[in-house]
């Protein structure tokens, strides 16, 4: 799965849906230098991805944190500030921001309109944040091939932007948001939060200050949905720095409930993540991490779970994972899953693994499995 596609498709529990609710800035940038600034003008500048009737460029020299807290203080907006960092990205993935046309068409909401769809691998993040009334209330960002096209929107472009100052900038905003609220608050209420939206914004800066601020949110001193948050992006886009983090947490975390998000997360990190799925499914102390590792492995490690799974079904000393092995083995390739089905409901010695065999091997329509059936009636 490629980062874009996890952004689009919301493939855990809606972390993308773009923008947020009211925001506030960390004291420090509340006491950031204010610059006098006159309201936009209106102006289409070649080199920046940002097309606005009000748009106005200006320099990040004294620091990102300055400027964007000299625009907010400036005017009570609505307005936007924009700037430009240098991505991580991967080979095929398809990134879509656009509406087929090289344009995203910006919303009052911070969403982008349409049905996007842009390929090949993103190099440069566009972030936008929106100030009311001095303070964030949406954070959103785009692919730089894009074309943002903000309409009549006030505009603030900051060039020379670095990239460690902008993920700082955004972790201030997800740290001030994490700090109200429900702290085990679930995903779907968090659909226009600037802080939702911030963590996957950090993790697709090129920088390592990304995996050391998302580092940092997945303390267990941070709510439990930061993060489960934290911890997906660090799989999904983090590369080994992130896989490395995500595999002590899975082995050393004491959340039983955390433990089991991060057996999905580790899919995310590809074939390093493989060994880790065993290690858990095979020795956690937690049934519920174990069968959720039973899981994972049949929908990403095909013939290489069997072993583990037979195992599981022959082994574990609770029946609610031997339940669930059998059915992850079920979700195996057919030419693995139904001999082994197969062997479960003739041979094992537990009576509910075997009607759990029988049942799967009902939803197979193999004619293995049928000829399994017939023998079972004429021995009846």
């Amino acid at each position: 799965m490629t980062i874009r596609a996890i952004v689009t498709a919301g493939a855990y529990a809606v972390l993308v849906p773009l923008v947020g609710a009211t925001g506030t800035w960390t004291e420090a940038m509340s006491a950031a230098p204010f610059v006098n600034l006159q309201a936009p003008s209106a102006t289409s500048i070649a080199d920046v991805p940002v097309h606005s009737a009000r748009l106005e460029r200006r320099a990040a020299s004294r620091g990102l944190q300055a400027a964007v807290d000299a625009v907010l203080h400036a005017g009570q907006g609505p307005l936007w500030v924009a700037w430009r960092v240098p991505a991580v990205s991967r080979p095929g993935d398809r990134n879509g921001w656009n509406d087929g046309e090289g344009r995203c068409v910006l919303e009052d909401d911070g969403d982008f309109r349409g049905n996007h769809g842009m390929g090949g691998s993103l190099e440069d993040l566009v972030v936008l944040v929106r100030g009311t009334q001095g303070a964030v209330d949406r954070l959103t960002f785009s692919d730089a091939r894009c074309t943002v096209e903000a309409g009549s929107r006030a505009v603030y472009w900051l060039d020379a932007v670095v990239p460690a100052e902008s993920v700082r900038l955004i972790a201030g905003i997800v740290t001030n948001r994490s700090l109200g609220g429900d702290p085990d608050r679930e995903h779907g209420d968090r659909h226009r939060d600037p802080a939702q939206r911030g963590i996957a914004a950090i993790a697709l800066h090129r920088d390592a200050a990304a995996d050391l601020a998302l580092g940092e949110f997945v303390q267990p001193s941070n709510p439990k949905w930061l993060r489960r948050d934290a911890a997906f992006w660090l799989g999904a886009a983090r590369g080994e720095a992130g896989a490395a983090v995500v595999t002590k947490l899975a082995r050393s975390d004491g959340d039983d409930s955390f433990r089991e998000h991060l057996t999905f997360v580790l899919t995310l990190t590809g074939e390093r993540g493989i060994p880790t799925l065993v290690d858990l499914a095979r020795h956690d102390a937690s049934s519920g991490v174990r069968g959720q590792a039973l899981f994972w492995l049949a929908q990403k490690a095909g013939q290489r779970a069997v072993a583990t799974l037979g195992q599981a079904v022959s082994d574990d000393p609770d029946a609610d994972v031997r339940k669930k092995a059998v059915f992850a083995i079920s979700q195996l390739p057919k030419d693995d899953a139904v001999p082994k089905l197969i062997e479960l409901a003739k041979t094992h010695r537990d009576p509910e693994v075997r009607r759990d065999a029988v049942f799967w091997l009902g939803q197979s329509n193999d004619p293995r499995a049928i000829a399994l059936f017939e023998e079972l009636l004429t021995k009846r």
